[in-house]
Order: structure tokens, then sequence, then C-alpha cells
């Protein structure tokens, strides 16, 4: 695959039969889906090979919403590899449930179902550096690790086991798989990239029924065009709605927005610490709930354990979706990272010196690991009740346009997103249920800080988890959605969108594998255009 800065380019070369806007895992993961095929493919990267400032002030935005982590900015991903050169790692399945229309949570369901994307997910887990597309939670994994299951187990209406897997760079073992990082190595002869390439605008016929090209802006703010025959946005939650409510100079309220719709259902991740748990106790309950490492056909990955709502209790009790796990939080001197450090060889002095006065927990480590194939014991500071928490649907909750404008004469996003009170329900709930269920089981519970704990008027100390999602929300009719069930704009023949801003709810997974797998979805839907 060809990388080139867009200054090098001639106008001559600002051509294609599909251009793709935005080089995260939706738009790379696209790209490579169609390598070999005789699809001329152009992706443009609004970032470079390195995060600048200059181009990351490109994502400022007008925060008059509820408290985000990163208040003034969509977090870093203007770079080759888009929001996965910061992202975790973690990846988790949606739920059949969260498909579903539940009459507790105002505007859920999917126009498509858990099954339609099941084809999906084993090659939407190869580019993303996990062993499994599916059958890795709930009881199916002790199966899949030949593990046997434990006879200890969670009771299946209140909690049930819920699994998250790691990516895992083919290049780097101690990281995940950084999209950006592997883009020159594939084979594409028919795809180019090109970086400092951020589109301000998209332009459409008369009618704004077909997009005839966008307008690309490099270093410097004068626009050059880019023609194809058809196009694909995926540039995240925030920016697939900026940019598609400021291509307004055909239809004033801009693009794919004839009922208003566009920006609309934002939703994120509410995520964060609602107990702790003193490491000197924690053996117990981390080795049943903590990391297993299993062998898959694609390597070695590592999984982590934890429980969610049952569906039964949410609609019982009208709660959204939520899981809870156990998070280590390494202490200061702990040897794991200067062990990775050195590994890499990129370890110091200092590196060397903590690694050899911590030989005897990095023996026990190793041994856990060859032995036991479980999570490598750190040195810890403390052991964190975390929890994420899917958000109900709000039409007020939304995206539009700032009063000001970025450097390239962009208006800048202005965002008011919401939280809501059924979110709170379901994390308390939630809470107490998982400290019920260790100590129904024999293991030491966490406890609950006060705000947490249910009955509590106190403020839930949660924040985002950069998952902006549900802007430009798939539905089966133009007045529901934005977007049909194939990811093409309701009214525009030729505009597609990938990436977590389609999903209609968010159930308390991470979303990557969801946006991966609808990514190859899409690209066979492109492939029959041609």
């Amino acid at each position: 695959m060809r990388i080139d800065d867009l200054r090098s380019v001639g106008d001559d070369e600002l051509a294609a039969d599909l251009c793709i806007v935005g080089s995260g895992p939706a738009g790379l993961t696209l790209a490579a889906e169609l390598a070999g095929t005789p699809l001329r493919v152009l992706v443009l990267e609004s970032g470079g090979l390195e995060l600048s400032d200059e181009v990351d002030a490109l994502a400022d935005i007008d925060n008059v919403g509820a408290r985000r982590a990163q208040s003034n900015r969509v977090s870093g991903d203007r770079i080759l590899g888009g929001a996965s050169h910061t992202w975790s790692g973690r990846c988790g399945l949606l739920d059949q449930l969260d498909f579903s229309d539940r009459p507790w949570v105002p505007h859920s369901g999917w126009p498509i179902g858990a099954s339609e994307l099941a084809p999906f997910l084993d090659r939407a887990a190869e580019h993303i550096g996990i062993g499994y597309g599916s059958g890795f939670t709930d009881d199916a994994f002790w199966r899949l690790a030949g593990r046997p299951q434990p006879t200890d187990s969670l009771d299946p209406a209140r909690l049930r086991p819920y699994f998250w897997q790691i990516s895992r760079d083919p290049v780097d073992p101690f990281d995940c798989k950084r999209f950006g990082a592997h883009v020159k190595g594939l084979v594409a002869p028919n795809i180019r990239v090109f970086l400092n390439a951020t589109v301000t605008h998209i332009d459409t016929d008369p009618d704004g029924a077909r997009v005839d090209s966008v307008q690309v802006a490099g270093t410097e703010p004068r626009p050059r065009t880019v023609r194809a025959a058809t196009f694909v946005l995926a540039t995240g939650g925030i920016g697939n709605p900026r940019l598609l409510l400021a291509s307004r100079r055909v239809r004033p309220e801009g693009i794919g927005n004839r009922h208003d719709l566009v920006g609309r259902f934002l939703m994120d991740h509410r995520c964060g610490a609602v107990g702790a748990l003193d490491p000197s106790v924690a053996d117990t309950v981390l080795e049943r709930f903590g990391k297993y490492v299993v062998r898959t056909p694609h390597g070695k990955h590592t999984f982590l354990h934890g429980v969610a709502l049952s569906p039964d209790i949410q609609e019982a009790e009208g709660l959204l979706n939520c899981a809870l796990w156990l998070q280590e939080v390494p202490a200061e001197d702990d040897p794991w990272d200067s062990v990775k450090q050195l590994l890499r060889g990129r370890g110091t002095r200092r590196d060397a010196k903590v690694a050899l006065a911590n030989s005897g927990l990095l023996l026990s480590g190793a041994r856990r690991r060859l032995i036991q194939h479980t999570g490598l014991p750190h040195r810890l500071d403390r052991i964190e009740l975390r929890c994420m928490v899917e958000q109900s649907p709000n039409p007020d909750s939304r995206v539009t346009l700032a009063d000001r404008a970025d450097r390239l004469g962009m208006p800048l996003a202005r965002i008011d997103w919401r939280v809501n009170a059924q979110e709170d329900t379901a994390v308390r709930r939630a809470a107490a249920l998982a400290i019920g269920e260790f100590a129904r089981l024999g293991f030491p519970a966490p406890a609950l800080y006060d705000w947490a704990r249910e009955g509590s008027t106190l403020p839930l100390q949660l924040t985002d988890w950069a998952h902006p999602t549900g802007t430009t929300r798939m539905s089966a009719h133009a007045r529901d959605g934005v977007v049909d069930i194939d990811c093409r704009v309701h009214g525009v023949d030729n505009l597609f969108i990938a990436g977590s801003s389609v999903f209609p709810t968010t159930g308390h997974a991470n979303p990557t594998l969801t946006i991966v797998a609808l990514a190859v979805r899409l690209a066979d839907t492109l492939r029959t255009l041609t």
C-alpha cells in the first residue's frame, strides 16, 4: 500500500473508484479488504506518521454538555491508524439483547440482528489482532480455552460471566495492534494513502442525491478536489456528523440531514472505578476473575474475565447493559514495564536495576504465565472494581456545529453530551450484585465507594471512555436514522459511513470489534458495486 503526502501529489492523481476518508480501524480495514480488487482506492488521512499539535487542533470542540475526560478536543486520532494509535486493545462482543428493541430503552433496536453480523466477526478478528471473533464470552470461554468450567457459578438470574480479548500486535507482542504501523507492509497496488489530507467539504449534485467530490486541504488551507465514484466516511463518532453538517453548500441542513437526525443520539460509555480491593487479599479472586492466556489459531492471546448484568434482570428491572471487572493498578516500582522495555531493546540502566531487584516476582510471574496460563503478577498499588455502562439513546444528546472554525475554515463540532439517571441506576445495581456474588462465592469483595452504593444521591464519578457513538445511526427508514442497513446514507446514492457512528445502541462492550466487523461487511457490499 503506497503512502504519500498530499503536498507531493499532482491534481491528476486525485481521482479513484473509491475514496475512504479516515485511516482508523474502520477505514484501514475497509482498504485492506479491498486490496487486490479492480477498485482504485484512495485513503485520505488528516494527520501524518506522527502526532502533531497543529493537526490535533483541527479536532478541537466546543463542549456544552456533560463533563468529558478531554473536554476541548476529540482524542488524538489524527494520525495514520486513527484511534488505534491510542486504544487499549480491549475487544468485546455485543450481546444479542443489544440489537433488540427493548421497551425499557427508548429508541433502542438495530435494523439488523446479531446473526447478520456474525459471518464477519472472524475476519474482523484477524484485522484487529485477536484470537477469536466470536464464541469467547459467557461459559463458552471454558471450552474454547480447554479449561474445566468452574463449579462455583455466578447466579444466572443476576450476573453472567463476560470475557474481553486483548488485541496483540503481530510484531510487538507487548502492545496491542496499531493499524498505522502495518500499512506499508500490505501488498495492495490498487490502494494509495494520502497523509496531511483533511476533508473540509463534501460536494454533491444540485439535488444532494449524489456525491461528486470532496474538498481536501493539506498543511495550507487552499482546497483541492478529490473525485471518486463512491465515498466512505470513516472519521469517527464526532468527525462523521461534523463533516456531514458542515457540507451545506447545496442543502443548508447538510448532507443526509433532511430529517434533522445527523449528530443526534450521541452516546459513549460511562466508565470508571466504583470500588477498590486490597491487593494483599486478592490472589484467589484474581485467579478466578482475572486474566487468562489462551492458545488460539492466531497465537497466544490474553482474555479478561468480568461479569455483566444478565438479560433477565435487565428486562425485569428495566436496566441498561452494564459490565464490571477487576483492574490491577500497578505500583510505581512495578518491574514488568521495565522488563518490557528491556525486551524491546529500549531499556535503561534504571530498568535493569528494577528488574534485578524484583527477580523473585519476575520468576514467579514467568511460572504463572507458562504453567497456569494466567496474567502476570504485578506489584500493585490497588485493585479497582471498574464498570462500563451503555447509554440510553437520546435525541437531545448531539453534535452540532459551533460558531467558530478551525484554521482550515471548517466549523468546529459543538458537543452536547447528555447523561441520565437510568445509567446511574444500572451502575449502582450492577455494582451491588457483583459485590454480593463475590461474597456468595467465597471471594474477598471490593469495598464500594459511597457514591456507587445503591440509594446514594451523590453524583457518579464516571466519565466518557472516548467511544463516541450513534450520531449517524442505522435505520430501516430514512425518518428514523441516517444510514440504511448497508451503511449507505439515506437519499445519497454513493455515500457510505463506517464506524461506531452508525450504531443505534452501544451495549456495554468496547466498540472496535463491531466497528471492524461492519467495515468487513461494507467491503463485501462495495465489491458488488464494481
